[in-house]
């Protein structure tokens, strides 16, 4: 007994510490994201995929390599690579996703999925690729009603965009109160360990193109109040979510309830805000350098 005892008890810590290995390994490829070195973080993924037989580690491993191929995508298109090379990587992005999904039930893994089609889709122009739009909302909307997920700001981030740039009735499904009601809840899942102030110009923009006066706003967030605590479907419920906390709501950023500015001056004052997370960041990506320079052109226009 005492033998057997001793042989569980020595596998037992030699599956801690592997899982103490895996864990270390996750936070080193993730550094490797943080300072942008996509390069290496791609052969530190394979590397550790080649040294794992589990299929949650795999998955792990997939989901980020589904993510790392977005942002060289990203990259290469900033460097003029051509529409079909980067149709070729987010396509593979999608299919490491899948992989990652063939392997363990993982949020992470349909977040990533959903964001590489949906990049696919801005690449091919939304009336060519209206064909993705349900795709992307049928995987967010398993996250939030099946897997119970709510707190994904990336997911939140792509349906908002989702429904900002398809066009509307007759052709789709495009709605910019809606839009606004996911930028919002993508602003406010916003772990604190990361910047994405994109995030806020997201939601500038869409404010600066609805543009509601005042009273206009406190009128019709009084009506997505109601419609929020009605809504019995989770996902459809953030339909409205621009009204689930009240016209008296003081957003993070903001000194001002949604009922004292309008579209347009709440717009601005996002923009400020972004500007102000940026310049205190300590670790800025090239995609980051990028969107602040958006942020600040958005200001001068706004």
């Amino acid at each position: 007994m005492k033998k057997l005892m001793c042989v569980l008890a020595i596998a037992l810590i030699a599956s801690l510490s592997l899982w103490a290995s895996f864990a270390d390994t996750l936070k080193e490829i993730d550094l490797l994201d943080m300072y942008d070195r996509l390069e290496e973080e791609q052969a530190a993924i394979e590397k550790a995929l080649k040294e794992t037989n589990d299929p949650v580690e795999q998955s792990e491993l997939y989901w980020r390599l589904s993510k790392v191929v977005l942002h060289q995508a990203d990259e290469l298109e900033e460097l003029g690579a051509s529409d079909d090379e980067l149709f070729a990587l987010f396509e593979a992005g999608e299919k490491y996703a899948d992989t990652s999904l063939s392997l363990a039930e993982n949020p992470d893994a349909y977040i990533w999925k959903a964001s590489n089609i949906g990049r696919w889709g801005e690449t091919k122009g939304p009336l060519n690729a209206l064909g993705k739009a349900n795709p992307i909302k049928d995987t967010i909307s398993y996250v939030v009603n099946d897997l119970g997920v709510l707190d994904k700001t990336i997911g939140w981030y792509v349906i908002g965009q989702l429904y900002f740039k398809l066009p509307g009735w007759p052709l789709s499904y495009g709605d910019l109160d809606i839009a606004i009601s996911m930028a919002r809840k993508a602003i406010d899942t916003i772990p604190d360990d990361k910047l994405y102030h994109g995030h806020y110009k997201a939601l500038a923009e869409m404010l600066y193109k609805r543009d509601w006066s005042v009273s206009k706003r406190s009128k019709e967030i009084k009506k997505f109040e109601k419609d929020y605590k009605s809504e019995s479907n989770v996902f459809e419920k953030h339909f409205y979510y621009e009204g689930a906390n009240g016209v008296s709501h003081v957003p993070h950023y903001s000194s001002v309830a949604l009922n004292k500015m309008s579209d347009r001056q709440e717009a601005a004052m996002l923009l400020m805000y972004a500007q102000n997370k940026y310049n205190i960041w300590p670790i800025h990506s090239r995609a980051d350098k990028r969107t602040i320079e958006k942020i600040e052109n958005l200001l001068e226009e706004y």
